[in-house]
């Protein structure tokens, strides 16, 4: 799949369990239910951490981003530590969507974003080979939103999440 068509949807819950509630009734998306800052081409494990490294004052991004997966439930397919298993292209594994959980760092960090900064971060965060075709503008504006939601989250003691939908 080709992460241009990734719709990323960066969210804040109380815990996983809400978010599997949601997921499970599949009457609505998180972005409809949950306080929600929609964006495309923001994978949560190769983009964001770039933002995040910028905030926090780093050259590089750590070297493993959030990857705790929240939904699909169940085991993956490509489990290293179990026994393989056949993959199905049915599998919600394979078609989505997904739900992360970042890490409560990341939400931190993304809190911690001045508003004095965000012509700095936005000039970092661009030179991300994913986002050399976006405008300076859009990320600048995304980087307030991220902001914004994450200081909300941790004041009402929630979690970041992002859903991911091909």
């Amino acid at each position: 799949m080709d992460p241009q068509d990734l719709q990323t949807d960066f969210f804040r819950a109380a815990d996983e369990t809400a978010v599997q509630l949601v997921m499970a009734e599949a009457e609505q998306p998180p972005a409809e239910v949950f306080d929600t800052v929609r964006a495309r081409r923001i994978d949560p494990t190769t983009v964001l951490p770039h933002l995040v490294a910028a905030a926090l004052g780093h050259q590089d991004p750590a070297a493993d981003g959030p990857d705790r997966s929240v939904w699909p439930t169940g085991p993956q397919p490509w489990d290293t530590e179990g026994p393989g298993t056949p993959v199905d292209f049915e599998d919600p594994w394979m078609t989505g969507p997904w739900v992360v959980q970042l890490t409560d760092d990341t939400r931190d960090a993304l809190a911690g974003i001045e508003r004095r900064h965000l012509p700095e971060l936005t000039s970092r965060w661009a030179r991300t080979e994913e986002l050399k075709t976006v405008e300076p503008t859009q990320l600048m504006t995304l980087i307030h939103h991220l902001s914004v939601l994450a200081r909300r989250a941790r004041k009402a003691e929630q979690h970041l999440y992002c859903a991911l939908t091909a």
